[in-house]
């Protein structure tokens, strides 16, 4: 018995062997689930009183103990399956170990020979995990490991000063459990499995009540421990059937779009996946949407990497797509119009011109507001008529097209150059108009039929030794005034006003009577909105 060890691993080992033969399938076991389940079989006893390696048996007889004197054994056990690979059970093993009462044990103290126990009979309590090596496998391997607590029999003499190498009472004792075996999935919540394992009771009395020593003869041994074995199979059902992976099948993805531009996105996946399965987009630009179809649309260009993501009870998948995002074509659009001058005369040029933009080809065209036109810009024009006129610049390519319009006033330049009339002088005392007066207002009224937007502040003066200066300053300004008028001046464009002596009147430098250039009108040309402003003072 001094190579039971090794010995016990000899099934484990063989199990080992056929590992290697399971096919991996498209099976998946059910898991987060309790199980029960019932086994039973062959069992094998290792110990002091096996009758192999002993003077009952073949001294060179080590292994014969494993499939020997057989008894049988059955267990029951309630279990979590946490994962597909790896599950936990709690069981009760009841077993009948041939040897263990045998009757032809000679007693070295007493010399009687008998039996040593009263009855063949073990039990274990044993927690085992199990890892399966292919649960993807109709068919799978798997090895065991736990521990089990053993309560041995009861000695036939119950001395209260028992021999050496015997102990008396209910024998009990720990020791760690292993083995292997194949699991066959026969339903979604059944399955059939073949297995052996071995426990390796301490101490080495407690499980046959023996350990006389390895020098104590005929049943010396030198193991410091028993095994229990137990060759079968049984049943295992699961309280919740097996989770159906998810898996996505296909992914319809819009791979090129415009920036705005609101595209389709689809994801299929296994219809027997088991609920619930949730659906997971990431866009890639910092954000997200659920559901098996959405619609996105981004607002800057690049490239972006898509990922799906299905969630279901077992596992996650996921796949990914790539999406282009490009600016949208522009459509034509104007910017910075403008016309230069913007007040020109009759026959001078302006220069129209504007900032375009949008997707090439831009075709443009000018309208200068009377009759004519250009297709470029800058574009430069004259005109031939006074007025004010609206030009219109328009912008056009496929994707749409923008429109501005700017103006410019065609006016007499001649008008904008007058900045004095003819000045008009009075005889000594005297407010009426000479010929010569006249012949000066008269050009002075051309000026003012040709600039009609000049009105005129006409101011009278009179010398430093002219009396009653102020009143014929107004007179004539007066005279002046209906001189105008009855020329078809219009009235509202005139304001004469008497302002008595001239400030630069001097008689010395005239030989008289009086200063001569004092006794004058002076006609002031102005804007109509200044000459308003003065008519209250």
């Amino acid at each position: 018995m001094t190579q039971r060890l090794p010995s016990s691993l000899l099934l484990g080992c063989a199990a080992l062997l056929f590992f290697a033969t399971a096919a991996e399938a498209q099976v998946v076991r059910p898991f987060r689930t309790l199980f029960i389940q019932v086994r039973g079989g062959a069992t094998a006893y290792g110990g002091e009183l096996d009758g192999t390696g002993s003077a009952f048996g073949d001294p060179e007889d080590e292994t014969g103990w494993l499939f020997s004197d057989l008894g049988f054994g059955v267990a029951g056990d309630l279990g979590y399956q946490f994962t597909d690979n790896l599950g936990l059970s709690l069981g009760f093993l009841y077993g009948q170990y041939a040897n263990l009462d045998r009757d032809d044990y000679p007693n070295p103290i007493t010399g009687v020979t008998g039996a040593i126990n009263e009855g063949n009979t073990a039990y274990q309590v044993q927690a085992l995990w199990r890892y399966n090596l292919f649960p993807r496998a109709r068919i799978s391997p798997y090895i065991m490991m736990g521990g089990a607590a053993v309560f041995g029999r009861d000695q036939l003499e119950d001395s209260g000063n028992p021999p050496p190498g015997f102990d008396a009472g209910e024998g009990m004792g720990w020791g760690p459990v292993i083995g292997g075996g194949f699991d066959f999935l026969i339903g979604r919540q059944l399955s059939l499995f073949l297995e052996g394992h071995s426990t390796f009771v301490f101490p080495d009395d407690a499980f046959d009540r023996v350990d006389p020593g390895a020098n104590a003869l005929p049943f010396g041994d030198d193991a410091d421990f028993d095994n229990a074995n137990l060759y079968g199979g049984g049943l295992r059902f699961y309280f919740r059937p097996p989770i159906t992976e998810v898996d996505i099948l296909e992914v319809d993805c819009t791979t090129s779009l415009e920036v705005g531009e609101t595209g389709s996105f689809t994801a299929m996946v296994n219809e027997d996946a088991t609920e619930p399965v949730s659906i997971t987009w990431n866009w890639g630009d910092g954000t997200t949407s659920e559901g098996m179809t959405a619609s996105h649309s981004y607002s800057a260009p690049g490239t972006y990497t898509v990922s799906v993501t299905a969630t279901g009870p077992a596992n996650t998948d996921t796949e990914t797509c790539t999406v282009t995002v490009t600016r949208p074509p522009a459509p034509a659009t104007l910017a910075n119009c403008r016309v230069s001058p913007t007040r020109v005369g009759v026959g001078e040029n302006v220069t129209v011109n504007a900032t375009v933009s949008g997707a090439s080809p831009v075709s443009v065209t000018v309208d200068f507001g009377d009759g004519t036109t250009a297709n470029s810009l800058p574009a430069t024009h004259s005109y031939s008529q006074t007025g004010t006129y609206t030009i219109t610049i328009t912008a056009t390519n496929a994707e749409g097209s923008d429109t501005c319009t700017v103006t410019v006033t065609v006016g007499d330049t001649f008008c904008e150059e007058v900045t004095e009339l003819n000045t008009v002088y009075f005889g000594y005392e005297m407010s009426s108009l000479t010929d010569e007066a006249r012949a000066r207002l008269d050009e002075n009224i051309e000026v003012l039929r040709r600039c009609p937007d000049i009105c005129v502040v006409i101011n009278g003066y009179s010398d430093d030794t002219e009396r009653d200066k102020l009143r014929l300053s107004q007179r004539r300004a007066d005279e002046v005034r209906a001189y105008y008028i009855a020329n078809g001046i219009d009235e509202d464009r005139l304001l004469a006003r008497g302002l008595g002596e001239a400030p630069d009147a001097n008689n010395k430098e005239d030989p008289g009577p009086g200063d001569r250039n004092a006794r004058r009108a002076e006609s002031i040309p102005m804007d109509c909105d200044r000459m308003e402003s003065m008519r209250g003072n």
